[in-house]
């Protein structure tokens, strides 16, 4: 008989790991103060890509560790458990885990920190006090990071259900792993000077012991997530209502739809991160009111996003958990760049598992899996002759009848990249394609940085300002 997932109340879905939620930030200031003064420290600094440019900071996984986004995990892998990850896609305590967490350093840089397994090490950055890992182990990643980002990601040879094409460097999260430092520190790690957040961030800084509060404070049951790195067109909109109907049990849709995007180094082209917040804020509190504030909140999560497609829903799905969400959407070519995946391998996965990763079943209904549901999408096109969206359906199985439009008519798929052209151009895309509200926002930031889309100019700058300042 096939396993039926259990069914959990929004805010009250157990955290990933089936224990408690993760908190390891020193709130108190003068018990903070204490770890600051510690003398075996190490300054966090960012990856960076065989340009000189930043693509990754490890600041991002201290926070996203510490205040729970990636429960239960406490601190960064040690080699062992690296091993497993990539082995069978678990942590050692068995619970499901994509991706190996690890802080890269330099063996010139441990040296000169005079740090020691057993030690508890601060970390600085840019010069001050953030965090204090205690070491477990300094152990020497894979010289071969080529092959060790492979490991990571998959390859057309060992993972032919959704791999299409080798891994390279214009892959972002595989060109991650292939510019880690030579070494590696494990060790549980807490936060010992909460950093404020810039502007625009700090509104939708909703960490998961929080979201959860918001949740049960709303009376929302049931919660879809909904994975953004990008603006929102309309389309993305009308998946956000179908999945909010999709979702649920029996007759009773879905409360609300929890936004949450992913914040960090971004490819080239992708939108700027403060135009993917606000635009999706202008749905329900901009002033375009598509979404009804009490049915639509927007957060962020503080991650380098990795591409990783089927990889990447597993993390998503255990961010959003952790959150209290208890259904997840996922769409064609989730969290994806190019053409390196199938376009619905994260539907293959939530359906079928993918054995040529260890995952044999699919993540909510495995053994020290998820809790959070899966909500299916498909593609949605625009139809000129209906004047609005129409669903293609999903063609996993049978791509000559799920493809078809519910309209009888020929519609015409909107792409990403289609739309970007046009604003790049200087034509406002047609209101019933993007909200006006959100082109706003675009041009907005557009002013800020002299373009709209990521570029190594914005990602150096990034890099020097970060979301958060230290006092």
């Amino acid at each position: 008989m096939p396993r039926v997932p259990e069914v959990y109340y929004a805010g009250e879905i157990p955290p990933h790991g089936g224990g408690t939620l993760v908190y390891n930030v020193i709130d108190n200031i003068d018990k903070a103060r204490q770890y600051w003064e510690i003398k075996t420290r190490i300054e966090i600094k960012p990856t960076l890509d065989p340009k000189g440019v930043p693509v990754r900071n490890v600041y991002r996984e201290v926070m996203s560790i510490a205040y729970g986004f990636f429960t239960p995990l406490e601190g960064f892998m040690t080699q062992n458990e690296v091993e497993s990850v990539l082995k069978e896609r678990r942590l050692l305590s068995g619970w499901l885990f994509p991706y190996p967490i690890v802080f890269d350093v330099t063996e010139e840089e441990w040296k000169a920190s005079g740090a020691k397994v057993g030690d508890e090490v601060l970390l600085t950055l840019k010069g001050k006090p953030l965090a204090v890992i205690k070491v477990e182990e300094f152990y020497k990643l894979p010289e071969d990071k080529k092959a060790f980002a492979d490991a990571v990601f998959g390859t057309p040879e060992r993972n032919k259900e959704v791999v299409r094409v080798p891994f390279d460097e214009k892959m972002p999260g595989w060109l991650i792993y292939r510019c880690l430092k030579s070494h590696a520190i494990a060790g549980r790690v807490w936060v010992v000077n909460p950093p404020k957040f810039r502007e625009p961030y700090v509104r939708f800084w909703i960490p998961p012991a929080q979201s959860r509060a918001y949740i049960k404070a709303k009376g929302w049951r049931f919660v879809v997530a909904h994975q953004t790195r990008n603006v929102p067109h309309v389309g993305h909109e009308m998946l956000m209502r179908r999945a909010l109907f999709v979702a649920g049990i029996g007759e009773r849709p879905a409360d609300a739809v929890l936004v949450n995007a992913i914040i960090g180094a971004k490819r080239r082209g992708d939108y700027v991160d403060e135009a993917i917040l606000e635009g999706h804020e202008a749905l329900s509190r901009g002033g375009g009111y598509y979404f009804h504030a009490d049915r639509h909140i927007v957060t962020m999560t503080l991650w380098d996003m990795r591409y990783g497609n089927p990889l990447e829903s597993i993390l998503h799905g255990i961010i959003r958990q952790n959150m209290g969400c208890t259904h997840h959407m996922f769409g064609r070519d989730h969290a994806a760049v190019g053409d390196y995946y199938d376009p619905y391998a994260t539907q293959y996965l939530w359906t079928r598992g993918l054995p040529s990763y260890g995952i044999n079943e699919p993540p909510h209904l495995t053994d020290k899996g998820l809790k959070i549901r899966p909500v299916h999408m498909g593609e949605l096109a625009f139809c000129p002759k209906c004047g609005e969206w129409t669903y293609l359906g999903i063609p996993l199985d049978v791509p000559e009848v799920k493809q078809l439009p519910l309209c009888g008519h020929k519609p015409e798929r909107i792409s990403g990249s289609f739309l970007r052209g046009l604003i790049i151009e200087g034509i406002k895309p047609p209101s019933v394609i993007m909200r006006p509200e959100v082109h706003d926002v675009i041009v907005k930031w557009w002013k800020v940085y002299g373009y709209p889309y990521v570029t190594d100019k914005y990602l150096k700058l990034k890099e020097e300002q970060l979301e958060v300042e230290l006092p």
